[in-house]
């Protein structure tokens, strides 16, 4: 339930300035209106209220979210040029953010209803399809039922996607907003009622931002031209046509019709949501790195399923290096490319809301990843010291977070050895040293003042074996000996996406000993979170 507490009534004629608890005003008017600028603690979400009643029994209010010691413009038209104006507080916590000093610098904290900073902890789970489900079928609201259940086994969080994957799913945005808008509203509305926080990830699939290009200038989102330079030439589609849709390397063009529509959709959905306390954080795609900088770049031309698959139109490129040689084909995406349009998501969203978390969403960074980054070679591998260097290039400045997503190697796969010239770890099934690897991801983002957040993790089997029992409660173990603060199980609830595997993690089924189980010397989510977290 919202509660307000009111700080402060202020009276505007012509200027005013006072000050109250936590809070500082300083109004003037002009031109027949009311420019009113305020600082507040973070993690609060503040209403400017306005009324020409002092007793406030009518009126009109604006909520918006401030970050500690920012300061928001808020204009209000005075009809009779003197208005009573006064600021409302939420006495409850607006999401999580990154404590920039004190005690906690460099931690993932929260705001308790007193206005105080807290160490965040909070084991919670990837709930990739709870929208898109909706996106797809107005009537399957069964993410409500989801919702529900992750609340009453107190698990606080999700990651969600708040976008379309496939540039077929994205039809709803471009065709009738109004309605995209609606059923995204009823969707934060549900997380908010259930007490569910919210990853807000926009941009997931790396390969359809370029291809919804065209869509957007169709719709009249964007206009060539004024928003953003079309390549030249045009590149065509699979029906021999021109068209403004772009390949996966105008992500690194900061001028491209892909970045002009990462910025205005990030604009809208933040601005539309930076009031709502369900939302934690915001997360720009998922496993970009691991896209990017591959040595034999020809694997990463394939357009997956081919032209015309979910709406892709663009024509695919060749393979054939002697034709198109590595490095210079307009799907050969580099860390330089992401890191353009990763830059530009973080900088919009912090103009927006100052205080939230931002996360990248990428994976570790592969056991070559500077290799590969730096001289375009698979070895030798990197060293510790080496694959920290990645860090700060995959979670760019004003993100404010490491993510990572780390796995035990599954019971049919050869293990990944990191640092194999440098104190190896193993992520092998079973007897993996993933405290080791663990403790390694802290450290590096620690170097950089970053809160390590682990995306993704989990146990891949149907959950009848000892075996997998016992390498997810290793792995949990490790998050928990680790110290790490935010953690995301892959992957919950697919009761209507028809993809049935041994990843998903369902209530009724084996797998749920995951969430919730009897067995006291067997880890799950509602146990971790019930006698660690904090939130």
């Amino acid at each position: 339930m919202r509660v307000f507490f009111f700080s402060l009534a202020l009276f505007l004629c012509a200027a005013a300035r006072a000050a109250g608890p936590h809070l500082f005003i300083d109004a003037a008017a002009t031109n027949g209106s009311v420019r009113v600028e305020w600082f507040g603690e973070g993690g609060v979400n503040y209403a400017l209220q306005r009324s020409p009643d002092p007793a406030f029994d009518a009126g009109t209010a604006s909520t918006y979210h401030l970050g500690h010691q920012e300061m928001l413009p808020v204009e209000q038209a005075l009809s009779d040029g003197c208005s009573f104006f006064r600021v409302a507080a939420y006495a409850e916590s607006a999401g999580v953010g990154v404590a920039e000093s004190g005690t906690y610098a460099g931690r993932l904290v929260h705001y308790d209803g007193s206005g105080s900073q807290e160490p965040l902890c909070a084991f919670g789970v990837n709930y990739y399809d709870a929208f898109i489900r909706y996106l797809s079928d107005s009537n399957d609201t069964s993410f409500v039922e989801g919702f529900a259940y992750l609340q009453t086994n107190s698990i606080p969080v999700a990651r969600v996607l708040c976008a379309g994957f496939w540039p077929k799913n994205w039809e709803l945005y471009f065709s009738d907003r109004d309605e995209y808008f609606r059923r995204l509203d009823f969707f934060v509305e549900q997380a908010e009622e259930h007490e569910i926080g919210l990853i807000v990830d926009l941009f997931w699939a790396m390969v359809s931002v370029g291809e919804l290009v065209d869509d957007a200038v169709d719709a009249g989102i964007l206009v060539p031209g004024q928003d953003f330079i079309a390549p030249d030439p045009l590149n065509t589609n699979v029906y021999g046509e021109l068209t403004c849709a772009e390949y996966k390397t105008a992500l690194g063009r900061p001028d491209s019709g892909s970045n002009a529509l990462i910025e205005h959709y990030t604009r809208e959905l933040v601005s539309r949501y930076a009031a709502s306390p369900a939302i934690w954080g915001w997360e720009f795609g998922n496993e970009y790195n691991n896209g990017v900088d591959h040595p034999n770049m020809t694997a990463m031309r394939d357009r997956p399923g081919g032209p015309t698959w979910q709406g892709m139109m663009l024509q695919e490129t060749t393979n054939d290096l002697t034709v198109l040689p590595a490095w210079t084909g307009p799907d050969d995406l580099t860390r330089a490319d992401v890191l353009v349009a990763k830059t530009l998501f973080a900088e919009t969203v912090r103009s927006i809301d100052t205080w939230r978390l931002i996360m990248s969403g990428d994976s570790s960074p592969r056991s070559s990843a500077y290799r590969n980054w730096v001289d375009h070679a698979w070895t030798p591998f990197d060293t510790r010291t080496e694959n920290g260097l990645v860090m700060p290039v995959d979670n760019p400045s004003p993100m404010d977070t490491v993510t990572v997503h780390v796995y035990p190697g599954s019971t049919n796969s050869s293990p990944v050895v990191y640092f194999p010239n440098d104190d190896p770890v193993t992520n092998q099934w079973l007897t993996g040293q993933y405290q080791d690897l663990m403790d390694h991801y802290q450290l590096q983002s620690g170097l950089i003042d970053r809160p390590l957040v682990v995306g993704e993790w989990g146990a891949k089997g149907d959950g009848t074996t000892t075996d997998e029992k016992q390498t997810f409660h290793r792995m949990m173990q490790a998050l928990i000996d680790s110290g790490v603060q935010l953690s995301l199980l892959w992957t919950f609830d697919n009761r209507n996406s028809g993809q049935i595997s041994d990843w998903w993690v369902n209530p009724g089924t084996d797998k749920e000993y995951q969430l919730t189980n009897d067995d006291p010397g067997l880890w799950d989510l509602k146990q971790a979170n019930q006698e660690h977290g904090r939130w």
